[in-house]
């Protein structure tokens, strides 16, 4: 079993002077008090400044904001302030579209790489290894343990997530947007208009039999009661049929993930599986009845629950309940989405939903930092200190909250009652919080956004109720060109047919055909790829 690569160190104030040859620039030798705006909360031992102000001066590439009309390139509120009290200057490169292509052609060139990037492709975490490889991601084991103290601290709280951001070579080239703490709160599974339910004296329903029968009965009955028999659609989803997938706890199956282990620890991918052909047909049955909207990529959704016409939303985290009523209600003021319970096979089911990914995209220092200690304190300030965290969730005190004598945090009316970004999300990312860069997601932070609402009794019900996903290993060089060179076609192809047999357009009489060309495409060599990845994971996390 491989050792933990991280020495436990104390940190004690930077009276180490880094020096300014070869290009870089030297940390502030007598640190003076930390300029900041409020609170300076628990640093982990880390010291700040980072250096003297304007001193150093880090590049970074990546997504821009999550916020419309708001660019970290102009800079944000919380940007300045963690400038203000890190000393560290960012030159900002950030983009709201075709940021993976910008990424991938400036790395190819290696022509004006920045010091920190955000690591493409994102929908795979195959960047790292080759980047890795070819010299662009320099090794960060040695940067950590020096001048890290709260990204250790946090290794050692989330064992996961250090085997996620270790390559098989032992070392770390990338540390990856974490959402193993926000997930623990927040469930991603269905929800349905309890207002429909009482309209119709129905009961929650909480197997597949009952969900069918309810379906039925939204499409039959004028569940939103304006008249129109036929007006309802009883069940959609956000990002298209593929994500029906999640109904598979009906069928047999304890978890709602496509990717599981079984008792023995053997990995499965359920789509290629006997088992997933019975949740097909019922999907066959509910698509050809009308139970299922007929929008296949979900890009109708918002549209058609803001017309009143949407019962039940399949795979949408609990926060959007909120804006989903709030769409609804336009035209219905008593619209009421409720989260659902796992759907089980049958009343003696004990299936649970599956937290959302551990894991999003991975972040890195590239070969052209001329001063990686700085850039690695600065990541170890925004990632993983509690002051970082507190900026990062919450903002600045005095501006977007405020806390009394007791520490009780309460957000000011430029969160709560903003004309321009009306949910508290997007007030917050409209000064820099909730980044796109670095992410470390609080599930406190989040209930306290929610508090007092349907959204945080969703998430305290579902607390401790979900199974953990599969983790997202980082591949060795042969995985990566399995998985690049098979999976894509291979993913689209399953897409393809489980739309495909849901609609009809292929028999289901042809699902062992469909295994057989799925087999042909490469799927037991990924299946045999995330085994070997999975006990890597195992040998780390229990290390």
């Amino acid at each position: 079993m491989r050792k933990r690569f991280i020495r436990k160190i104390t940190v004690v104030s930077m009276a180490v002077m880094m020096t300014a040859a070869g290009g870089r620039t030297a940390f502030a030798e007598e640190i003076p008090d930390i300029d900041a705006t409020g609170t300076v909360y628990d640093l982990g031992g880390q010291t700040l400044p980072i250096c003297e102000p304007g001193e150093v001066s880090l590049t970074y590439m990546g997504n821009d904001t999550w916020c419309a009309g708001v660019s970290y390139n102009d800079g944000t509120a919380v940007q300045k302030e963690i400038e203000k009290r890190t000393g560290v200057h960012i030159e900002w490169d950030t983009y709201s579209s075709d940021v993976e292509t910008v990424l991938q052609t400036r790395m190819a060139s290696l022509e004006g790489l920045p010091d920190m990037v955000e690591v493409p492709p994102f929908d795979s975490n195959v960047g790292v290894d080759t980047y890795s490889r070819n010299g662009i991601l320099i090794p960060l084991n040695d940067l950590i343990a020096e001048y890290a103290p709260n990204i250790q601290a946090l290794f050692e709280k989330y064992p996961a997530l250090e085997a996620m951001c270790t390559s098989s070579d032992g070392n770390i080239y990338a540390l990856a947007g974490w959402w193993g703490d926000i997930n623990d709160y927040v469930p991603d599974y269905l929800y349905i208009r309890q207002d429909w339910l009482d309209n119709l004296g129905l009961e929650m329903p909480g197997t597949i039999d009952e969900l069918y029968d309810v379906m039925v009965a939204f499409k039959e009955k004028d569940a939103n009661g304006n008249g129109d028999l036929n007006d309802e659609i009883p069940l959609a989803t956000k990002a298209g049929l593929k994500n029906l997938y999640f109904l598979m706890t009906g069928f047999g199956y304890d978890t709602n993930s496509l990717w599981y282990t079984d008792a023995e620890g053997k990995v499965h991918y359920a789509a290629v599986e006997q088992q997933y052909k019975d949740m097909l047909t019922f999907l066959n049955k509910c698509y050809s009845e009308g139970l299922i909207s007929d929008d296949l990529d979900g890009t109708l959704l918002t549209q058609n629950i803001t017309e009143d016409r949407v019962g039940i939303v399949c795979h949408d985290p609990a926060d959007n309940m909120a804006s989903s009523d709030d769409l609804a209600m336009t035209k219905n003021p008593d619209c009421n989405y409720q989260f659902m319970p796992v759907i089980q096979a049958d009343e003696n089911g004990t299936a649970q939903m599956t937290k959302r990914a551990l894991t999003w995209h991975y972040y890195g220092i590239t070969s052209a930092c001329e001063n990686p200690e700085a850039a690695i304190r600065w990541i170890d300030y925004v990632y993983a200190s509690e002051d970082g965290r507190m900026l990062y969730s919450y903002g600045i005190e005095g501006l977007s909250y405020e806390k009394d004598e007791n520490g009780n945090i309460t957000f000011t009316d430029l969160i709560t009652n903003n004309e321009t970004y009306t949910s508290a999300f997007s007030a917050l990312r409209s000064i820099g919080a909730w980044p796109t860069y670095f992410i470390n997601d609080s599930g406190e932070a989040f209930m306290k956004i929610f508090e007092g609402t349907k959204v945080e009794d969703a998430c305290k019900a579902a607390y401790g109720n979900m199974k953990d996903p599969f983790p997202e290993m980082l591949g060795t060089a042969e995985e990566s060109e399995i998985y690049t060179s098979m999976w894509p076609d291979l993913s689209t192809y399953l897409d393809e047919m489980f739309t495909a047999f849901v609609i009809g357009t292929e028999s289901l009489d042809n699902f062992d055909s469909y295994v057989e060309t799925a087999n042909s495409m490469g799927m037991q060599q990924i299946i045999e790829t995330k085994e070997a990845q999975y006990v890597r994971y195992q040998e780390i996390t229990a290390g």
